[in-house]
């Protein structure tokens, strides 16, 4: 007997055993992923709960429960509430509605439509997905600051007038946070466009309806599901958006909740670790609010299935003459919004020393050199793609196993697990990497094998959780869209459990499938706030290096190459699914 077989014959006999318990394949594999997924979410937010209720520090055993903090945040003004909301209500509006009109837009051209060049834009679009929020911020005071700004320079030096908007100001702050969720937007927006059976919209333009009146009518109702999870999704993760608003917000001390939640633990003296988390509580209160409504509007699951068992020939519109037009005006805000902030870059890191102005023969590839040749960089890039490739792989799996259990099982506990899924976006990232040190402190007393402080582990434990509400509700948008059918089909042909989903379900889920290990491999690596709670110096990733350097040894210049060899990887990594022959706004025709 081959080693194969012998494997093979004993997984037989273990799942044997189970079934022997009354236990199915399925019941154990959906099971085991859905409690991850319970204790990832839930062992965070216990803990941010029981500080707020806490006299003491956390871990501090003879303090006592109290509702003080609560207290002293809500009626005695600890902080101002009100003006906390109204800032981080101005940001997730704000940030909701630019990556919304933007992410959208691209997508419905890029999918439904013969836009010239769209490949050449979508590789642009996503190489914004490489940029840190906080690189992002950076650049645009380079570009477009009222006082040092290149194209502020340029405009007074020439024409003698300013730039029409601040980017300091609420709305400018919004903006530029929008912007950089575009393209998590159009990721979000995209499977849902291809999965859509055009037949719908021919039929719609067979009757007369006008390309507004389809889209109206047909297409948006039709990814509604899609559009309510980015929405849902991007509004949430703007109530705790940290880096930008820190940045653009601290030149008139504009504050949001996140912001005023990490000065009160890093800035305060004792840090006021209750009264922070008992402020993150409103925020949990919110994100329940929003759940409701958002499962509330999607119950009605069949109104959204449009992929069945019928097969369907792929056709885009054709936008006739008004094909480069259109094509043009992209590429200006492309250039304008994109591509120009990150020119600047580029140009920074080329610079001896960066002041706001191009010189260029005094261009240099010495920050390269040295960023290159850095052997704590050249570890911190190598622990980073580590964390990076297994986040993504473990979120993938999570995620897709959530769906499926939310949306195709019947279990009592679904919908909790599903709200536990979003619970994160509640937490501000640096409570949460606070949150998970202290826990898995005291998890590693228990035993050294659960001992993961000091390891990478704990880094890809952490990213995954933040990324767990963005990640699951890309698959719970489009999986809603696979009608059931085709499964049942394959069990009453006799087909296993497993065997439907090897071969019905995870190929027709493919494509969101790769759009969401390829999210999370990118946003992970770029992640600052669980790595910078709970890296060791054995453990520092990117981010947590760029952090330093800019924070503790100012170097815009180093920082700039190191953003830039971020973007040159991540074109590496997309310009690789090309070569494989995979591109995003055509992977529902293949």
């Amino acid at each position: 007997m081959s080693t194969r077989e012998a494997v093979l014959g004993r997984v037989r006999n273990a799942l044997g055993t189970v079934s022997d318990y009354g236990l199915t394949t399925k019941r154990v594999v959906l099971g085991t992923l859905a409690l991850a997924i319970v204790v990832l979410t839930v062992v965070p937010l216990a803990f941010m709960i029981w500080t707020s209720l806490w006299s003491g520090f956390p871990g501090q055993f003879s303090a006592h429960f109290t509702v003080g903090n609560f207290v002293a945040v809500y009626l005695e003004g600890f902080f101002d509430v009100f003006d906390l909301f109204s800032n981080s209500l101005v940001i997730a509006v704000g940030m909701t509605l630019t990556g919304m009109v933007f992410g959208l837009t691209f997508a419905w051209l890029f999918v439904r439509t013969n836009l010239p060049t769209k490949s050449t834009m979508e590789l642009v679009l996503l190489s914004g997905q490489a940029i840190p929020g906080y690189i992002y911020a950076m650049m645009y005071v380079t570009a477009y600051g009222p006082e040092n700004g290149v194209i502020e320079t340029a405009l007074q030096d020439t024409l003698g007038v300013g730039l029409p908007f601040d980017i300091f100001s609420p709305l400018g702050i919004a903006f530029v946070v929008g912007i950089n969720v575009v393209s998590t937007f159009y990721l979000l927006a995209v499977p849902a466009l291809q999965d859509m059976d055009p037949a719908l919209e021919e039929v719609s333009r067979v009757y007369g309806a006008s390309i507004p009146a389809t889209l109206r009518s047909i297409t948006l109702p039709l990814i509604k599901p899609a559009i309510l999870s980015g929405a849902v999704v991007i509004f949430l993760y703007g109530l705790g958006e940290f880096a930008i608003v820190a940045i653009l917000g601290a030149r008139n001390g504009f504050d949001v909740y996140s912001t005023e939640i990490w000065k009160a633990i890093n800035s305060r003296f004792p840090p006021a670790n209750g009264e922070a988390a008992a402020l993150a509580c409103s925020l949990l209160l919110l994100t329940l609010v929003l759940v409701w409504y958002y499962r509330r509007v999607t119950r009605r699951k069949e109104d959204f299935m449009t992929l069945t068992g019928q097969g369907y020939t792929p056709q885009t519109w054709n936008l006739g003459r008004w094909r480069w037009p259109l094509a043009i005006g992209l590429w200006v805000v492309l250039v304008v919004v994109w591509i120009l902030p990150v020119v600047v870059m580029v140009l920074s890191s080329l610079a001896p020393n960066w002041q706001g102005t191009v010189d260029l023969t005094a261009l240099t590839l010495a920050n390269y050199a040295e960023a290159v040749s850095n052997a704590q960089l050249r570890d911190a890039f190598a622990n980073s793609i580590v964390v990076a490739v297994g986040g993504a792989t473990l979120g993938t799996i999570l995620v897709v196993g959530l769906a499926y259990f939310t949306e195709r099982t019947k279990a009592r506990f679904r919908g909790l697990v599903d709200f536990l899924s979003l619970t994160p976006l509640a937490v501000p990232g640096v409570v949460m990497g606070a949150s998970l040190l202290f826990s898995f402190l005291w998890i590693g007393k228990i035993h050294p094998v659960v001992d993961l402080y000091g390891t990478l582990a704990i880094i890809i434990v952490g990213c995954v959780i933040v990324f767990i509400p963005v990640s699951s509700r890309i698959a719970l948008g489009n999986i809603v869209q696979i009608h059931s059918e085709l499964e049942e089909s394959a069990r009453i042909a006799g087909a296993s459990w497993l065997r439907q989903m090897r071969e019905v379900f995870m190929p027709l889920f493919r494509n969101t499938t790769i759009v969401i290990w390829f999210f999370l491999a990118i946003h992970i690596f770029q992640l600052l706030s669980i790595p910078i709670m709970v890296y060791t110096s054995d453990t520092v990733v990117v981010p947590v290096q760029l952090f330093d350097l800019y924070m503790y040894e100012p170097s815009l210049e180093i920082v700039a190459a190191i953003s830039t060899i971020f973007i040159g990887m991540t074109l590496v990594l997309i310009l690789a699914l090309r070569y494989a022959g995979v591109t995003f706004y055509e992977l529902g025709q293949r």
